[in-house]
């Protein structure tokens, strides 16, 4: 299976009228936001859904689309400061720190890793070839997806299995991290077939601790957090979070998690997330630019992976792409530089395919708001060692 598609496939029972924040489209645009408005609308139904939010950012205007509830037995419909759990494009952020730590001269992406631990890790080289920073940020690592092993969880009587395990990586120490780590050793030399590992995203946060000598969360709000005016991704308002439920529709508690910041656990609204796009899609600091940057490709150049994005072009130009998901959240996020298009999706039940069937929805928007192809798009950078 090609490993872009693997990294896909890992990554309801209420609904009410959409609510349309302040920020709404312009009169003109009247007919595109009735059909993206029946989109939403027709996404919570068929996906058996309980909340669903969308942003928008369209060339200079931002908006906001709501549909369903916050919670299964309420009767409050989400808005763009409702906060829910953002899975792996929690990713996005930590790859956007190391960006910015190499642009400052802090790093360079072809350090080797454990040159920024406090001990040495020969356990990470394989076939001669040492994991290096860009292996953890483009998903090439062959480290192992999770540590500790969530398999060996046993069912409590009374709570869902999903709830026990957020249990387990909310007590998970950075320390105790570091110690398994010892024991973890890449599958194949770092840099080949990519696939998805919240245990690399997690090193990259220890990494990013020792290169600014801070905690993740103080670099996170110093470096993208207050510039951009965005809330709180590691300590959100606890009124404003929406309740995540499992496939089955098991509620469950919010999942906070330190050492899963890097890799899963950030929580942002809708207006958050869209803020953090919009910087994204313009492109102009110097450390975007550079995690945008492909540094593995498809052999046939088709699909690229910078520090993290996945990247491939599109009748709308480059699209830069990440999805995520928890227990009880499914989230996507995509930007179309060239069309100046950003979209976040954001829903509160962890279904069967809800990214896969987010990501349609997200394309299906696309169509509504860029129905015609770029002539001249922008074709995504193929790294060197792809061309």
């Amino acid at each position: 299976m090609n490993g872009l598609r693997l990294i896909f496939l890992c990554t309801s029972l209420v609904f009410c009228a959409s609510t349309l924040a302040a920020d709404a489209l312009p009169p003109a645009d009247t007919a595109a936001d009735a059909r993206v408005r029946e989109l939403g609308r027709r996404w919570l139904e068929n996906n058996d859904g309980i909340g669903l939010s969308i942003g928008v950012y369209d060339g200079t205007q931002r908006r906001f689309y709501n549909f369903g509830t916050t919670q299964l037995d309420g009767n409050r419909a989400p808005t763009k400061d409702t906060v829910y759990e953002i899975g792996s494009i929690s990713k996005t952020f930590a790859g956007q720190l190391l960006a910015r730590a190499v642009v400052e001269g802090r790093a360079s992406l072809n350090d080797v890793v454990d040159q920024y631990l406090d001990e040495k890790y020969p356990n990470f080289t394989k076939d001669g070839e040492p994991i290096r920073l860009v292996h953890l940020a483009n998903m090439t690592s062959q480290l192992v997806d999770n540590i500790p092993d969530l398999t060996q969880v046993k069912l409590v009587p009374g709570e869902p299995l999903a709830a026990t395990r957020m249990k387990v990586i909310g007590r998970y120490t950075q320390e105790e991290f570091l110690r398994q780590l010892h024991r973890v050793a890449p599958r194949r030399a770092a840099g080949g077939e990519p696939a998805h590992s919240n245990v690399a995203s997690m090193l990259l946060g220890v990494v990013l601790e020792k290169l600014y000598g801070e905690p993740f969360d103080v670099i996170l709000a110093r470096q993208i957090e207050k510039p951009l005016r965005m809330g709180s991704g590691t300590q959100p308002d606890a009124k404003l979070l929406a309740k995540g439920y499992t496939r089955e529709g098991e509620p469950l508690p919010p999942f906070i998690a330190k050492m899963a910041w890097p890799s899963g656990s950030l929580r942002y609204s809708t207006d958050d997330l869209l803020r953090f796009a919009s910087w994204q899609l313009v492109e102009r600091d110097a450390s975007v630019k550079l995690a945008h940057q492909p540094t593995w490709s498809t052999p046939d150049g088709r699909q690229s992976l910078a520090l993290y994005w996945i990247v491939s072009d599109t009748p709308q130009g480059r699209r830069l792409q990440y999805s995520g998901g928890t227990y009880g959240f499914a989230s996507t996020v995509e930007l179309y530089p060239d069309a100046q298009l950003a979209l976040v999706l954001l829903t509160n039940k962890a279904a069967d395919g809800a990214q896969d069937t987010l990501r349609t929805l997200s394309a299906r928007i696309v169509d509504v708001l860029r129905p015609e192809p770029l002539t001249n798009p922008t074709p995504a950078d193929v790294p060197p060692a792809a061309r």
